[in-house]
């Protein structure tokens, strides 16, 4: 879960331009993973354009972030 908190925790300092997934996590099989979970959880979101993808953090994200402790806010 620590992994995951500091994924979110990049997201949540990029803010509203989010991160390119391959920057996030460089692996492509591990990306499409933890994305896809993340994603599930309802705690990212993800949007294609073009040839990449770029990730956001959700409130959901955020409010999880602020009940740990390690928020930005």
């Amino acid at each position: 879960m620590d992994a995951h908190l500091r994924i979110l925790r990049k997201l949540e300092k990029a803010g509203n331009d989010g991160i390119v997934a391959s920057e996030l996590i460089p692996d492509r099989v591990a990306r499409e993973f933890v994305l896809k979970y993340l994603a599930n959880k309802g705690l990212i979101t993800r949007r294609r354009r073009f040839r990449g993808e770029r990730v956001f953090i959700t409130p959901k994200g955020l409010n999880l972030l602020k009940s740990e402790g390690n928020g930005i806010s």
